[in-house]
């Protein structure tokens, strides 16, 4: 485990930077990689370090991350990486991803002095809750299918001699700390398919619009903290402290599993946070997710909505989920996700009324109206931020989604913002991004900005895309709903 190093040398950054997208968000980690004096420890879901780096200053060291790393470990620096490992056949392809970063260090370690390649560590975790026995039993049809589809050099070994053990829960944090000083978290994974600008101009297939935020102060060090420890929470060696910035979602293996797929959730202070910072809102709730399928969440909103008719909400989601707006899936996992999140939506439009602005981005040019990548008219803009402002006296960035699996199960981190001139910062750089231009008072005011947007919003629906004023327009939650597919009796915490 990484020790607190008793140096405090200064690492310049801005004390508070919100970047959106990796356009902004990339260059800053590169230079705050640069600018590491002992140690990077990070944790991400997926990290390739074939990603090409922007910024001038770290394309001095190389073309790529590997470069940029090889080039902070030969300084002294000690870099601790933890990616997410996953079921090797229900999630082969992000299986095959974790062991591809595992080359890739040693491919890193294989160039430098023993002295330098000693500083790296890279480990792909497994989350270690597996399901039970009948669980396994009833899902063993799609697991065999799903098995006999992969190709032979990627079946586990185990596998052709036994039912394959099934692990539902992973690491979906995007957490990294420099020299325990500078914080660097949201919802931003790195790897190619994670690039985009805030113009969103490519193909709706490669747009992503993330928040990361980067910050100096006692949050660094609370971060290096649960970065340091998470693995043994997870393992139920030990009962997580309290934080008092960093948010988390931590569940351990159940111990009498027979009959369960689930974890044992052990935290589940976002959630909290999220259901604690509704009922506290006042005039506006606003949120930006790649999922609303939690109906704990929903509920949460709906029952601040009933108690005060002055609240409002805006919320911000993608016009379908990524793997059926691109992929095609139509499997039973996309069905359920969306027969959720519809439930989810029916539940907090009806309790806010026309006090809730609902919309999802699209870009400002035409495209086939029947396909699914395609909403009133032109290209999606995928939505994959999870973000939350109450009023301007609270707010949320982390890695979270507003599903179960989110919100009880995966490993989970996120930053709680009191101070107003951060939440400030914050409101204006998501409003101006959906936006893409600074904004009235009026669209600012938690008083009246979701009657603002609301009203914007829908002229944008029957505008020509080339005239709309911003990126938004109404969320349409009945799209494609012949795929919906409620499962009765199924948990909603595994979509």
């Amino acid at each position: 485990m990484t020790q607190k190093n008793p140096q405090h040398d200064d690492v310049s950054c801005p004390e508070f930077s919100v970047l959106v997208t990796a356009e902004q968000a990339w260059p800053a980690f590169e230079r705050a990689v640069l600018e590491a004096k002992n140690e990077i420890s990070a944790s991400f879901r997926l990290f390739d370090f074939t990603t090409k780096l922007l910024s001038e200053d770290a394309r001095k060291t190389g073309e790529t991350w590997a470069e940029l790393i090889s080039d902070a470990l030969r300084r002294g620096v000690r870099v601790r990486l933890m990616v997410s490992d996953f079921d090797p056949v229900m999630a082969a392809p992000l299986h095959a991803a974790a062991q591809n970063t595992l080359a890739q260090a040693r491919e890193i370690a294989s160039g430098l002095a023993p002295e330098a390649a000693a500083r790296l560590s890279v480990t792909a975790a497994l989350h270690p809750a597996r399901a039970g026995l009948l669980p396994r039993l009833a899902f063993s049809p799609f697991v065999i299918r799903k098995l006999r589809k992969l190709p032979r050099r990627l079946r586990p070994s185990a596998a052709n001699r036994s039912l394959p053990q099934l692990y539902p829960v992973s690491h979906h944090q995007k957490v990294a700390v420099i020299d325990r000083q500078v914080l660097y978290i949201g919802g931003l994974d790195q790897n190619h398919r994670r690039w985009d600008t805030t113009a969103h101009d490519q193909p709706a297939f490669k747009t992503w619009a993330d928040v990361q935020l980067l910050l100096r102060g006692p949050e660094a060090e609370e971060a290096a903290d649960h970065l340091d420890s998470f693995l043994d929470d997870i393992a139920g060696r030990r009962l997580p402290p309290a934080r008092k910035h960093i948010r988390r979602t931590l569940s351990v293996p159940r111990r009498a599993g027979f009959w369960a797929l689930s974890p044992k959730t052990v935290l589940r202070e976002i959630e909290e946070d999220h259901l604690a910072a509704f009922a506290a809102a006042r005039r506006l709730i606003y949120l930006e997710t790649q999922f609303l399928r939690s109906s704990v969440i929903a509920r949460g909103l709906a029952d601040a909505a009933r108690r005060n008719p002055e609240l409002s909400l805006i919320l911000i989601l993608p016009g379908l989920p990524e793997d059926v707006a691109f992929d095609g899936n139509q499997e039973l996992d996309a069905r359920y996700g969306m027969a959720l999140q519809a439930e989810a939506l029916e539940t907090v439009s009806s309790a806010f009324g026309s006090r809730a602005c609902i919309a999802s981005p699209v870009q400002r040019r035409m495209a086939a109206r029947d396909a699914p990548s395609t909403l009133a008219g032109s290209p999606l803009i995928y939505v994959h931020s999870k973000a939350l402002i109450t009023d301007r006296d609270f707010a949320l960035v982390g890695s979270a989604n507003l599903n179960g699996r989110s919100m009880r199960w995966d490993t989970e981190a996120a930053l709680r913002i009191t101070r107003q001139d951060r939440i400030g910062q914050l409101w204006q750089a998501l409003s101006r991004h959906w936006w893409q231009e600074d904004l009235p008072e009026e669209a600012l005011d938690p008083s009246s900005a979701a009657a603002w947007w609301t009203q914007e919003i829908r002229r944008n629906q029957v505008r020509r895309p080339e005239a709309r004023r911003g990126l938004l327009v109404p969320h349409e939650p009945d799209r494609m709903a012949e795929l919906q597919q409620p499962l009765p009796g199924a948990t909603e915490d595994i979509v």
